[in-house]
């Protein structure tokens, strides 16, 4: 189990390194640029390069939705819309409401998912074997809609309501606010020595 794990995180962020790589090289060679002095960060210049090193990251689930799909045999570009829709404008909007939000009369919690990991991979997976098994069930006429449509119902909802909270109560969950009570020392240690784990579950 461990070892199927592993193997469906790297195969997804197999192909993304390059794109994560170049993006993290230019950011570093903004920041020196902008030290020298040799760039105006409040010019249209430095705005296009820097739009360019943070795209990948803030688009990050769109990226994970496709390329897990693709480690996992189902439709990518599905994989990709369930991303793109916690981050449309309409979705993002329900971060400032203060009011007690539902769905279909479930609580929720909203979640802001730009630059997450943990819940797209999980979506993912849930979405594989979903998209297999309406593909037995529907009839094939109807599937080049009925399949994407009844996919993107089930799996965006869910991912609102289950996966996002989840990562937001494991970060609660943590509890650093403890830990600094204790010993601010030792809860740098630990939670330097974590850090990298937590940013790839999106709990950071």
């Amino acid at each position: 189990m461990i070892n199927i794990i592993f193997s469906y995180i790297s195969g997804t962020f197999s192909p993304l390194l390059p794109a994560l790589a170049g993006s993290g090289m230019l950011k570093a060679l903004l920041e020196i640029l902008k030290s020298l002095n040799w760039i105006n960060d409040k010019g249209a210049t430095f705005a296009i390069l820097n739009a360019t090193s943070n795209a990948v990251f803030y688009f990050l689930p769109i990226f994970i939705g496709m390329s897990a799909s693709k480690k996992l045999n189902v439709n990518p570009y599905i994989g990709g819309v369930i991303a793109a829709s916690l981050l449309e404008p309409s979705f993002t909007n329900l971060l400032k409401s203060e009011e007690n939000l539902t769905f279909i009369g479930l609580p929720l919690v909203v979640t802001d998912f730009a630059s997450t990991v943990f819940p797209l991979l999980i979506a993912i997976a849930i979405y594989a074997p979903l998209e297999r098994l309406l593909k037995r069930w529907v009839p094939k006429v109807l599937q080049l809609f009925l399949v994407p449509m009844l996919s993107l119902i089930i799996m965006v909802p869910l991912t609102v309501l289950v996966f996002g909270p989840f990562s937001e109560y494991v970060s609660s969950g943590i509890g650093i606010d403890y830990m600094l009570g204790f010993s601010r020392i030792l809860t740098g240690v630990i939670i330097a020595s974590f850090w990298p784990f937590l940013v790839v579950l999106g709990v950071h």
